[in-house]
């Protein structure tokens, strides 16, 4: 009874703070389902007492499931990764509101969610997202509906209209249009229109034959551990293409927050072909 008693207390509480645990606990991350969105919180034995993290809105169709090799990266620098849907069920996830409110919410919350890790305070947030939840981070920051730090984006779905950003940026895309995502209205819109220090990586074509014919090895839903529904190259991502990924939000962080911003400090020594335009540079 007294056991009974104890679990129902939790429960009250739990739900009064507003969180409901989904019950998903794994090795490296923990979901949590709140009134406003679902969340996957990624960290590891390297993330430091006093941590960044980095919030990525899912894109299209895609779900907190979607990202975990790109987080599995990213944590290994340090960072706690945050993946958050703020349209759970939806497959529409462009509302800046919505992002904005989940963002909010993660940001009271995750000091708790992270009690028992190494990690005390989160000294910076990187707000961003893919595709959708790209363009629903570039308005809702360019519309201070959510305070980060910086935004960290991957190729941006169709922001040439978009608000501009006045925090550190970075951006990923590509020299192809893919998965309907106009290669001039994703990222490099997205570069263009932020007002501060930015960076914008961009994959370079390039195409090999596999089981969809011959198809580029780098697109829009590589950053996505399957691929998105209905688009795919039907290869599997290579591995150095996340580990790229996460060294450029490392040295972007670093040159953003602790270091000396500058082209070198963010180049990297990247195996995926890359272009890398900084700040007055015109991709």
């Amino acid at each position: 009874m007294r056991k009974f008693r104890f679990i129902h207390l939790l429960f009250l509480v739990l739900m009064g703070a507003g969180l409901q645990l989904s019950g998903k606990v794994h090795a490296g991350y923990v979901d949590y389902t709140l009134p406003t969105g679902q969340v996957r919180v990624h960290h590891s034995t390297a993330t430091p007492a006093n941590c960044n993290a980095i919030l990525l809105g899912v894109g299209t169709a895609m779900s907190i499931s979607s990202y975990d090799k790109l987080s599995d990266e990213l944590i290994k620098h340090g960072y706690v990764a945050v993946i958050m849907d703020h349209a759970p069920g939806n497959m529409t996830k462009t509302d800046p509101a919505k992002f904005a409110a989940l963002a909010n919410d993660i940001k009271v919350n995750l000091s708790s969610w992270l009690s028992g890790s190494a990690c005390s305070s989160v000294t910076h947030w990187v707000m961003g997202g893919h595709s959708a939840g790209g363009q629903a981070a570039q308005n809702a920051i360019s519309n201070s509906l959510t305070q980060a730090d910086a935004i960290f984006s991957i190729d941006p779905y169709n922001v040439s209209n978009a608000g501009f950003v006045n925090v550190p940026a970075l951006y990923w895309g590509f020299d192809v249009t893919t998965c309907f995502v106009d290669k001039n209205s994703a990222a490099k819109a997205a570069y263009l229109r932020s007002q501060n220090h930015r960076a914008f990586f961009r994959v370079a074509k390039k195409y090999s034959w596999g089981p969809c014919g011959y198809s580029p090895v780098y697109f829009h839903c590589s950053f996505c551990d399957d691929h998105c529904p209905a688009c795919t190259n039907c290869m599997n991502t290579p591995q150095h293409f996340f580990v790229d990924v996460a060294d450029s939000v490392n040295r972007f962080i670093l040159a953003a927050f602790t270091g000396t911003w500058s082209k070198a400090a963010l180049t990297i020594p990247a195996t995926t072909p890359l272009t890398l335009f900084v700040d007055g540079e015109l991709p």
